[in-house]
């Protein structure tokens, strides 16, 4: 197991060649590609990786793998938590680790494990209070190599990511912030598992969008399919549906239930870009579905 594993590894000092671990490198060119930026992520299946939203916005992001690059296929936002899932078509990682439902307690022993293309950065810390946020405030000071590396606790288990700093004001000066898995893994399993909505006849992937992730409730909309009934109807990646014909809805399997048995069009209403909009979804039985 991965404590046995690196507690011999660090007593050996053979830990940063030889540890198997999911943790990725993710990068990105800089300006006039005159260099290249590393960000650390963790691989939750044989062809997906979750890193940092900041870094992935707007840029041509790629793997680092044994000195390549391997660009996604494509990339999944989720901007509520500030993190992003690369997409390859190919499996890529042998090792790999899906979040649980873990929220590690104050002072648990915790390491951080960020790889990048000269090795492995390993730090032991903990976690010293929760922020109004839900992130974790950890007895480290924050490092840019770590930015985006997964968390793991004394079980092995993957505890969650690190997404920041954060100077709480009373003299400790910036320490690393990490967003627990208890916050996003149900994120990831709904992309993994295709779950929600992403079934040829309408083809969206969604999971809902409560309270604790977003200040709107609803189903929030993680990716439209290219060519299906939900792109030609206006659909889009970070929709959030707060209500199908007048009725608030909160879980993508009240979507799924209206879309696939309505004999008449819904009218959706929506928040993209924190503002409110309509559209409509025609019948997919009079058309044929």
């Amino acid at each position: 197991m991965f404590t046995l594993l690196s507690a011999v590894l660090f007593s050996s000092g053979l830990f940063p060649s030889f540890m198997n671990s999911p943790a990725v490198s993710v990068g990105r060119a800089g300006s006039n590609n005159a260099y290249v930026e590393v960000c650390s992520g963790v691989a939750v299946s044989s062809s997906h990786v979750v890193t940092l939203f900041a870094f992935t916005r707007d840029s041509d992001v790629f793997l680092i793998e044994k000195g390549n690059r391997l660009y996604p296929d494509s990339v999944v936002n989720f901007r509520d938590m500030g993190l992003s899932m690369l997409f390859f078509e190919e499996d890529v990682f042998t090792s790999y680790e899906q979040p649980r439902c873990t929220h590690p307690a104050n002072g648990a022993a915790l390491m951080i494990i960020a790889d990048h293309p000269t090795g492995l950065s390993v730090v032991r810390t903990f976690p010293m209070e929760q922020l109004s946020d839900g992130a974790l405030l950890l007895a480290s000071p924050p490092t840019s190599e770590l930015m985006g590396a997964p968390v793991f606790d004394a079980y092995d288990r993957l505890s969650g990511i690190i997404t920041g700093s954060f100077d709480p004001g009373d003299g400790r000066g910036e320490l690393m912030a990490m967003i627990p898995c208890d916050l996003w893994y149900f994120w990831v399993e709904t992309v993994l598992s295709d779950a929600g909505m992403n079934t040829p006849l309408f083809g969206i992937t969604a999971m809902p969008a409560t309270s604790g992730l977003s200040a709107v409730q609803g189903i929030l909309v993680l990716d439209v399919e290219d060519g299906s009934p939900a792109e030609d109807c206006g659909l889009m990646k970070g929709d959030i549906i707060t209500m199908i014909n007048g009725t608030e809805v909160y879980h993508p399997e009240a979507l799924r239930v209206m879309v696939q048995n309505s004999t008449e069009e819904l009218t959706v209403t929506l928040q993209r870009d924190m503002e409110t909009t309509e559209i409509v979804i025609p019948s997919l039985q009079q058309q044929g579905y």
